[in-house]
């Protein structure tokens, strides 16, 4: 479910920097957002990992 909720994130800030530029307010916020999930996964990686 992450993993989808990634790739539509991943896909929009592609768009949104193909579109407006990368440094525009929303691709990088987009990016920021795309971010947070992906250290949403490493953490949980990280911590099975430790188990």
């Amino acid at each position: 479910m992450l993993l989808h909720v990634i790739e539509k994130k991943r896909a929009r800030m592609v768009y949104f920097a193909g579109r407006y530029g990368f440094t525009n307010k929303k691709t990088v916020s987009c990016s920021q957002e795309l971010d947070k999930l992906m250290n949403m996964i490493s953490i949980s990686t990280f911590s099975k990992k430790r188990a």
